[in-house]
């Protein structure tokens, strides 16, 4: 397996970082308006965590695996991601 350079593994920390970033400023945003406009209320502070816990759900389960999957779609100049699965290694249920 080939190492990527620096400027390489900078291009793709930027790549998800950004979109990282704007998605979850718009999610944030989002829930954050649509929740006291629903409800006719302002969010207390207890339910405020929980609702940032869900925000943070909704990013990491729900759409970081939507932007992992466009890292290995993009072409980056010079290269590009490919995820390849290890065909060889058994699993342990099965060497029993």
């Amino acid at each position: 397996m080939e190492i990527p350079s620096y400027k390489e593994l900078l291009k793709l920390v930027w790549f998800l970082v950004w979109r990282h970033v704007v998605i979850l400023m718009f999610v944030s945003m989002t829930i954050g308006w649509a929740v006291p406009v629903i409800f006719n209320s302002t969010v207390p502070e207890d339910s405020q965590y929980l609702l940032e816990i869900c925000i943070y759900g909704v990013l990491f389960l729900g759409i970081t695996p939507f932007i992992l999957k466009t890292l290995f779609q993009k072409q980056f100049q010079g290269f590009q991601v490919i995820f390849q699965r290890d065909t060889e290694s058994t699993s342990p249920s099965s060497s029993q």
